[in-house]
């Protein structure tokens, strides 16, 4: 909160003063004055969505007062004063309060007043029977109100920054997730706590009904929607979805043949470079893998099944799973159902995935991806409590995928002044 409380408190004046300090304004022909008064730095604060702005403000007064007839000065001036002359200036405590309204088109409200003006030093100078202090503290009393006015202005101001009007107009927006996707929310609902400011920090929280998907493609996930209107409701912060997320088959081969490709591996002795993984599926639920090698040998090895999820128990398999070679090799072609029979007994024990072993495994790098710098004054902070698969279907094109995530996640804002700017 620091840069925008330093933009608020660069932007408004820290000394009002008569308007002919540090001469006299004269009111009228028997009396004139002229007053000083300083501010000190504002303190700020906001709890449940009221704000809070005070700070002590130092002034000093003089007048005087004189007889006239017929608009005719008549007698001498007959001066008093309050802070001049060595005196220290007297000191008043003025609070000002605001009433903050987040509204359905995520735009800020606020109502500011005077809600406080206490002297803290007596400061009686009477000339005649006329009490000056009064008349000066009324005289920054609309000073202060003024400054409400300019409050109330600031925060429209906010509201039409170019930032916040691109954010607005971004609507439904696509978010790339590193190398693993996209994702767009698609909001059908937004909610937002109140504001509180603790040791110099705004806190709120805020929460979405909606649709998320994840795709490989981001086009797919383009729709141009509006975002929702918000409401004010108390929210934990906590992130409880199921998510639809949809993934091309050259995505995985992308991914697979940047790791593989031309990496060697042996067996029984023998070298072999993979050249090429090729994922495809059909629309009766298969999955297939080919992988091109050569080296020692050179040929194509096939891997054709049904994954089956198993829900309740978080286990992957294929119980269906079967091997295919397609080779000119002469020698694989002789030995290829031995080959076969080897590699399905390597893969008897391998073709059951345990997902939550998996998961526990990877828990650490996909927290990494609730805890990141999201732009250049923006953080998150969160935790992963749960993740399960709760659906999987093969298509010939891609693979669908439905997951239940439960995770906490925390929005901390540190903007600069810049990024606010009131010109």
């Amino acid at each position: 909160m620091k840069p925008l409380l330093s933009v608020m408190d660069s932007s408004t004046a820290k000394e009002f003063t008569n308007d002919k300090w540090p001469n006299y304004t004269q009111s009228g022909c028997d009396f004139r004055y002229k007053y000083r008064f300083v501010r000190s730095p504002f303190s700020f604060s906001v709890i449940n969505n009221r704000v809070i702005i005070s700070f002590r403000g130092n002034y000093q007064i003089a007048g005087s007062r004189t007889i006239c007839a017929f608009d005719k000065q008549v007698s001498p001036w007959v001066n008093g004063s309050c802070g001049f002359n060595g005196e220290p200036l007297r000191r008043v405590d003025i609070a000002i309060t605001s009433k903050l309204d987040l509204l359905p088109n995520h735009t800020i409200s606020t109502v500011t007043k005077l809600d406080k003006l206490q002297p803290l030093d007596k400061c009686e100078v009477t000339l005649m029977n006329n009490d000056m202090t009064k008349d000066v503290l009324d005289s920054v009393k609309a000073s202060i109100e003024t400054y409400c006015t300019t409050f109330d202005k600031f925060v429209q101001d906010i509201n039409t920054n170019p930032f916040l009007n691109n954010w607005r107009k971004s609507g439904s927006r696509v978010m790339p997730v590193n190398k693993y996707g996209f994702l767009n929310l698609n909001l059908s609902a937004l909610g937002v706590s109140r504001f509180n400011v603790v040791k110099d920090t705004l806190y709120f929280s805020m929460g979405f009904s909606g649709f998320p998907k994840f795709n490989s493609d981001s086009n797919k996930l383009v729709t141009h929607a509006s975002l929702p209107p918000v409401s004010n409701a108390d929210r934990s912060g906590y992130i409880s979805t199921y998510l639809d997320a949809v993934y091309e088959y050259k995505f995985f081969n992308k991914l697979l043949n940047d790791s593989l490709r031309n990496k060697p591996f042996d067996i029984d002795g023998r070298t072999f470079v993979i050249k090429d993984v090729n994922i495809s599926g059909t629309n009766e639920g298969k999955i297939r893998v080919d992988m091109a090698f050569s080296g020692n040998r050179n040929g194509v090895l096939s891997l054709t099944g049904t994954p089956t999820l198993d829900s309740a128990r978080q286990i992957l398999s294929m119980p269906d799973i079967k091997v295919g070679i397609d080779t000119r090799d002469l020698m694989v072609n002789l030995a290829k159902g031995l080959i076969k029979k080897k590699i399905m007994k390597e893969l008897a024990g391998q073709s059951v995935l345990d997902l939550n072993a998996l998961i526990q495994k990877n828990k650490a790098l996909i927290e990494a991806r609730l805890n990141q710098q999201v732009t250049d004054w923006m953080s998150t902070v969160g935790t992963l409590h749960d993740i399960k698969l709760i659906g999987l279907l093969p298509q010939e094109k891609h693979i669908q995928v439905q997951a239940y995530i439960r995770a906490s996640l925390t929005l901390i804002g540190r903007p600069s002044a810049n990024l606010i700017n009131m010109d």
